[in-house]
């Protein structure tokens, strides 16, 4: 505890209470000098009759020594960074001792591009033990391994073996099998992932479906935006972008540009500004 703050506080402390300085020194067997003394903040009393002044006063001295405490780290936190930032600044200032600070900066520098170049190797070190990437032959279908796999690939004009470690994944018109199981259908940017044993695709377009119950499924690419889509009866509307699709009667068409009739069970896909009946 610092003075003058201490006696400050007990200054206070005895005003809220009513008792003038006579009153608060026949409770403590202290003379009215060393009170007086004590509240200008000259002087530094022994612990023993800052106790009793604080006891007499019903006040708890730990909730006052807890906030000096806590008013010093402050402090010492706020002088060092004030420290800091004025070493920082004045080692900028090149004016002064050029070639060592020079030096001290050129250091800092390689250490900061010497820690990013490792924290950057790790970081692609671990991806590349985590999936090595294969595009498939012509159909722009993404595929997911785990790292540290033996891989055979063989790819005939509409159908792709892929054999992984212990795994057969195979792709036939657009149909995807693990140990010839079927997973399903993937599509032009699709992704699939194998991943402790387990087969998925990760799509690259959103699927809709009309809103009338015509059984129709429209497919348009994640990157692109759909603005708004509007449905009475046997009509539907879409806006993505620049683009304007519309079903009516089943009929499909692109800006106004008739593509086809579609039926149930269909698949309308939407890429590239062009539009197919799947």
């Amino acid at each position: 505890m610092k003075q003058p703050e201490l006696g400050r506080k007990i200054a206070e402390l005895r005003k809220v209470k009513g008792l003038t300085q006579e009153e608060l020194v026949s409770k403590c067997n202290i003379t009215v000098r060393t009170l007086q003394r004590i509240e200008s903040g000259i002087g530094t009393p022994r612990s023993y009759t800052i106790k009793i002044l604080f006891t007499a006063l019903d006040y708890n001295i730990y909730n006052f020594s807890q906030r000096d405490s806590e008013k010093k780290a402050h402090t010492f936190f706020r002088d060092k960074v004030l420290q800091l930032y004025k070493y920082v600044i004045d080692l900028f200032n090149l004016k002064t001792n050029t070639m060592k600070k020079i030096s001290i900066l050129s250091a800092t520098a390689f250490i900061l591009c010497l820690g990013l170049f490792f924290l950057c190797s790790e970081i692609n070190a671990q991806k590349s033990k985590e999936f090595k990437f294969v595009t498939s032959n012509g159909r722009g279908i993404i595929y997911q391994f785990p790292g540290g796999l033996s891989i055979f690939i063989s790819n005939v004009k509409d159908t792709a073996d892929y054999k992984i470690g212990k795994y057969l994944i195979q792709e036939y018109k657009n149909k995807i099998f693990l140990d010839k199981k079927f997973v399903g259908k993937v599509l032009e940017g699709d992704t699939v992932v194998l991943d402790k044993g387990t087969m998925t695709i990760r799509k690259s377009y959103w699927i809709n479906e009309s809103g009338i119950g015509d059984g129709i499924i429209y497919l348009f690419p994640k990157n692109m935006t759909v603005k708004n889509r509007s449905y009475y009866r046997d009509t539907v509307n879409w806006s993505l972008e620049d683009f304007r699709i519309k079903s009516f009667k089943n009929k499909i068409f692109l800006n106004d540009l008739y593509i086809g009739t579609a039926h149930t069970g269909d698949t309308v896909l939407f890429k590239n500004g062009t539009l197919s009946i799947l």
